[in-house]
């Protein structure tokens, strides 16, 4: 029978890492990424809470891989570099190894985060004031949910067992526009968007947003499926969309009234699009035991629930 030290030494090896035993747990190396793994099986939980103190000095991330449910662990051994594989996504993992040696292709998993470089440093403000973008790294919209938060959310709705945080990238541009009655300049409209580089849908972006150059919590960046002049042409539509409108105008004809609809516009080669780049948006991905959801986390609103048919 195969144990649960095989099925993860398993894992570890189909990304290459050199897997040993460090005082009873599971070490795995690659390059100068160092995980240490606590197994836990049936009536061995009280062990994880060992673990954590055994290594709460240890650098490198630590993982926890469970087939039963945890005990509750303490906010105060709880750190970034600590991750949790539970049941369902070991079985999911060992089940993408399999197909990966029939197909070849081989997916981003769980391993595969651990060697993720996209867990940024926190910077103090002071620091965070005197440098650039461009030093700092990526643009985020500020969380205002936790992942504490997002369980309760999650346990309410589609009883969450699985939290994942994710940036979405976005091009986002300032724009200005003249609107236009036939040839007659009316007026200036300007205005925000913001162009989701994953699903190429426009949205409204809001200038009062706060934003951080990093995350203590960690996450997995998604790269843009589009380019910056794709999001540019879906930006210049939208500006099109939203602010063509018909208007009514009242003239005074000989007498008679007359209501006379005409059309309001912003012409195509007028419309000034300024890029300030790429931003990411915060999003936790929940799934459940009735479902899956996805919640802004900048804003604390679901975006999307999907529900199980029974």
């Amino acid at each position: 029978m195969t144990s649960l030290q095989d099925f993860v030494t398993e894992i570890l090896m189909s990304r290459d890492f050199a897997v040993g035993e460090r005082e009873g747990y599971l070490l795995a190396r690659k390059g100068e990424v160092e995980v240490i793994f606590c197994l836990i099986g049936a009536g061995e939980e009280r062990s994880v809470l060992a673990f954590l103190d055994k290594y709460r000095r240890f650098k490198g991330k630590k993982v926890i891989v469970t087939l039963v449910a945890l005990p509750e662990i303490p906010p105060d051994k709880l750190d970034p570099n600590l991750i949790v594989w539970d049941r369902e996504a070991l079985a999911h993992e060992v089940g993408k190894v399999h197909l990966e040696r029939l197909m070849g292709d081989k997916e981003r998993g769980l391993v595969d985060d651990l060697l993720a470089d996209d867990y940024p440093k926190m910077v103090s403000l002071d620091e965070l004031s005197s440098l650039k973008d461009a030093e700092v790294g990526e643009r985020i919209v500020r969380p205002t949910i936790d992942v504490q938060d997002v369980k309760e959310i999650g346990m309410r709705t589609v009883g969450g067992f699985r939290h994942r945080l994710e940036l979405v990238p976005y091009f986002v541009f300032d724009y200005s526009c003249v609107l236009f009655s036939g040839e007659k300049a009316l007026r200036e409209e300007t205005g925000r968007l913001a162009v989701n580089a994953l699903t190429s849908k426009v949205e409204a972006w809001s200038s009062r947003m706060e934003l951080v150059y990093a995350l203590e919590q960690g996450h997995r960046r998604l790269e843009p499926a589009i380019d910056l002049e794709a999001a540019r042409s879906l930006a210049q539509q939208q500006v099109i969309k939203v602010h063509t409108q018909e208007q009514e105008v009242v003239m005074d004809q000989s007498h008679v009234t007359v209501v006379e609809k005409r059309k309001v516009s912003p012409h195509h080669d007028q419309i000034v699009l300024q890029p300030l780049g790429v931003f990411y948006l915060p999003v936790w991905c929940v799934e459940g035991v009735h479902g899956v959801m996805i919640v802004n986390a900048g804003t604390g609103k679901i975006i999307s629930e999907d529900y199980y048919k029974v």
